[in-house]
């Protein structure tokens, strides 16, 4: 009888995906934390068998930038700490960015609650703008350089409707340096300066030693030929496009995650 009694308890446990059974996707409630600089929401929280991951929106408080390294952080679960590989992430000054981590193991969806470890956040300030010489289209060299900056043009191309230039940057300072590509603008014979027509582009963060790559675009101008941008010299000027940053490493996070029985019940 007790062994009958036994078998029907451990049933009734296994069916009921608590203890011996699982659920095969784990849901966790949302939540949020902030600090002087920065503020991160987390949702979307769910541990499978082999992954667990969650989506976050990170918004920078402050009127610097906020660099966040993911790979510094880690998810403690079931004691083990588990690591991520996402990309860097720049968020501008009062602004907002999102970014989802996952991390692999095995037996991830047993857990009931884990930790987020939120590291890696850092507060980027800005140097005044390094100073660049003048480029000019047609070219006469294909690079230059800004100070810790080298500017190598890949490929160029002027008609009366359209102008494009592609330029490699190279960081040789130390941190990080930024470009932006927006603020590039175009000087012509008669004396104006037209700014490039992509003045959305995102700012470019460099590490030490990389290369990235900028572009810039002008569209056709008034003046006739006096501004036919097939026919005339054309001078490409970088003034505060190009600034190396000093960064400040902020204090880490502990978050805990408890998962939402009611949902994970009903998503099953």
């Amino acid at each position: 009888m007790k062994v009958l009694m036994m078998a029907g308890f451990l049933g009734s446990m296994a069916l009921s995906g608590t203890v011996f059974g699982q659920y095969e996707k784990v849901f966790y409630k949302d939540t949020l934390f902030e600090t002087d600089n920065y503020k991160v929401e987390i949702d979307n929280i769910v541990a499978l068998p082999k992954e667990v991951k969650f989506r976050m929106t990170i918004t920078n408080k402050t009127n610097d930038w906020v660099l966040y390294v993911p790979e510094e952080g880690k998810f403690e679960l079931g004691g083990k700490p588990l690591s991520f590989k996402e990309d860097k992430l720049l968020i501008p000054p009062y602004d907002n960015k999102k970014r989802v981590l996952r991390a692999t193991g095995a037996g991830l969806n047993d857990a009931r609650a884990f930790n987020f470890v939120c590291d890696g956040f850092y507060k980027v300030r800005l140097k005044d703008p390094s100073k660049s010489p003048e480029f000019k289209l047609p070219v006469s060299s294909n690079e230059f350089v800004a100070e810790n900056f080298k500017v190598v043009l890949v490929n160029s191309s002027k008609s009366t409707a359209r102008t494009d230039v592609k330029f490699n940057v190279t960081y040789n300072g130390e941190g990080l340096g930024f470009v932006s590509p927006a603020k590039i603008s175009m000087r012509m014979p008669d004396g104006n300066v037209y700014a490039t027509a992509k003045t959305k582009a995102d700012v470019v963060a460099i590490e030490k030693g990389k290369t990235e790559s900028i572009t810039a675009t002008w569209l056709k101008m008034e003046g006739g030929s006096k501004n036919d941008m097939q026919l005339v010299e054309m001078w490409l000027i970088f003034n505060g496009v190009f600034q190396e940053s000093t960064q400040l490493k902020l204090e880490k996070a502990i978050i805990p995650l408890k998962w939402n029985e009611a949902l994970t019940i009903g998503k099953k």
